[in-house]
């Protein structure tokens, strides 16, 4: 099985790279101007998420040769007629899917998040223009809206969210509205607690001065586009953290609660799909004719675009609130091993 595995992680990587990390590569080279090295660079530390993702599909390439194998020798039928049911024989190819998923599992968590941001960094860098790298901070809100607030701070922190020299502009209907000024500000939650505040009010022609205000602005720092990380550049546990931070929000500020939460649990099943690949796979590969490696990698592929139809599909019903975020996420896999276990409970007979 190893050889076979380690030849579909190989192929599944350049089909992989070739698809989506290359397009965007030769886009940063050609189109941006970006050096060809660096841009290199970046999408190497990329390299563990697209192997994390080629382990479940190697798996079962590797279990189809490995078995096929066997079962064009004769040894299967061998092993049958001395007492050995498949059942047995199907042990060792399972714990390899089990020590593959637990492999995934702890790529997912222990080298992607720090590679991904790697990457993301250096990006960065080569955009030249980040936010939290420059200090300063200039957002609407809400953002995927038309604005209603638009503000500035000639520095912002992120770890104490704390602002300075802030710019606020409010709008209603579209037409601009408010304006406040302020020397400092702390952003808490979803409000922004303003001190020396200068105050236009543009309806009625109006100025005045206040010396402490509060405003409601719907989002909390830590969900900015800015600032926020993507869940797949973060470790589980602060995934769990933004969760929870989440959940303490108002309710118009967790509009994006039921998709992290799913995506959580995604990111907990997902490794564990080596396994289910690995229970459908050793029975599927008892056949009299040769498994070839054009076929196991015909049947690999397959049996993993109808699992990922199934997978998007239940993933938007999640997203949209007809299933519970945690079924959504863990059903695929449910389906996965309950087909599984079928074929191979029928192969033992």
């Amino acid at each position: 099985m190893i050889g076979p595995f380690l030849f579909g992680v190989g192929a599944f990587i350049i089909v992989l790279v070739s698809i989506d990390l290359l397009y965007d590569a030769l886009k940063l080279v050609v189109r941006e101007g970006y050096p060809a090295g660096l841009v290199a660079r970046a999408f190497l530390y990329r390299m563990p998420q697209t192997i994390t993702l080629t382990l479940p599909m190697a798996t079962m390439f590797g279990v189809l040769m490995a078995i096929g194998r066997l079962s064009s020798d004769g040894e299967v039928e061998a092993m049958r007629a001395g007492g050995i049911s498949f059942l047995r024989l199907a042990v060792p190819v399972l714990a390899g899917g089990l020590l593959i998923s637990a492999l995934a599992l702890v790529l997912n968590e222990v080298v992607v998040p720090p590679a991904n941001n790697a990457s993301n960094q250096l990006l960065v860098e080569l955009a030249e223009g980040a936010v939290t790298r420059q200090g300063y901070l200039l957002v609407q809100l809400p953002e995927d809206q038309p604005p209603q607030i638009q503000l500035y701070a000639a520095h912002f922190d992120p770890q104490t969210n704390r602002l300075r020299d802030v710019w606020i502009v409010k709008f209603r209907d579209g037409k601009y509205r408010d304006q406040y000024t302020a020397e400092s500000a702390v952003w808490r939650d979803t409000t922004i607690e303003m001190k020396n505040v200068r105050h236009w009010d543009y309806d009625h022609y109006r100025q005045e001065r206040v010396q402490e205000f509060d405003m409601e602005v719907g989002t909390a720092p830590w969900q900015l586009k800015e600032l926020r990380k993507k869940p797949a550049d973060m470790p589980l546990a602060d995934l769990r953290r933004d969760i929870q931070r989440m959940r303490k929000l108002p309710a118009a500020a967790r509009k994006k609660l039921t998709e992290l939460v799913e995506y959580y649990h995604i990111r907990l099943a997902a490794p564990w799909t080596a396994l289910g690949f690995a229970l459908i796979a050793a029975p599927l590969a008892l056949r009299p004719k040769r498994t070839t490696t054009s076929v196991g990698l015909g049947i690999s592929l397959a049996i993993i675009l109808a699992y990922y139809i199934i997978f998007n599909t239940l993933r938007v019903v999640g997203e949209q609130g007809a299933l519970p975020p945690v079924l959504a996420a863990w059903l695929p896999n449910l389906i996965l091993y309950g087909v599984g276990l079928g074929l191979l409970v029928d192969a033992s007979r």
